[in-house]
């Protein structure tokens, strides 16, 4: 009897241990579950904080490179150690603002009139899609390899979506982001600034360019 009781109670025993295991498990699934949402919410809430400030900055802006430079200094403040040049499409090739930082660049303003060519800056500025180094280098850059492996460089197209009926699927241009090799880019950096992309293209469209000491155009 005692041995039938005693089978009896490790059988609970055995039964309550497989329960609680299970429980604990579901519980660790609940808290990476919780943990990885409350990631993506701030994440979400840092891009709608960045996107509204950046918004907010551009209505004291009087023209294109004033826009412009607002732009590229946004991203310098969202992006530590990061730093942007714009390039813009225009009837004779492109053109490209790099707004002037008072300290030495990695990269020369007018490197990226060799780096680029106007075919390769337009199949830039129409994908849908941020681009990586290796994929700007497979579209056709042609930049110093003792430059390129000392930063960590990306594309950002400005985006094509909500602008205004008739100048639907105009290519307009993109941003350049890049920063020091030691501190690769990360996509989390990286979704806010496409995100101010739409109202950057919309912003453009808004000014007219005037002649400029930051324009670089190819010949």
């Amino acid at each position: 009897m005692a041995t039938r009781d005693n089978k009896r109670a490790l059988k609970v025993i055995r039964s309550l241990h497989s329960s609680r295991q299970k429980q604990v498990g579901q519980i660790d699934v609940l808290c990476r579950d919780m943990v990885s949402a409350h990631r993506e919410f701030s994440t979400k809430l840092a891009t709608v904080n960045f996107v509204t400030s950046y918004y907010e900055s551009l209505l004291g802006c009087t023209g294109l490179d004033d826009l412009l430079d607002t732009a590229v200094r946004c991203i310098r403040e969202s992006v530590k150690e990061a730093d942007a040049a714009v390039f813009l499409l225009s009837e004779n090739g492109f053109d490209v603002h790099m707004a002037d930082t008072g300290v030495a660049d990695p990269v020369e303003k007018r490197q990226f009139q060799h780096w680029f060519t106007p075919e390769v800056v337009q199949s830039i500025s129409q994908m849908n899609r941020i681009c990586s180094l290796e994929q700007l280098l497979r579209m056709g850059l042609q930049g110093s390899p003792a430059v390129l492996k000392t930063i960590s460089l990306v594309a950002i197209p400005i985006s094509l979506v909500a602008i205004p009926l008739g100048r639907f699927g105009q290519a307009v241009g993109f941003i350049l982001v890049y920063r020091p090799a030691h501190r690769p880019l990360r996509p989390e950096e990286l979704s806010p600034l496409a995100a101010i992309s739409v109202g950057l293209r919309q912003a453009i469209g808004s000014f007219q360019r005037t002649p400029s000491s930051h324009s670089i155009h190819p010949r």
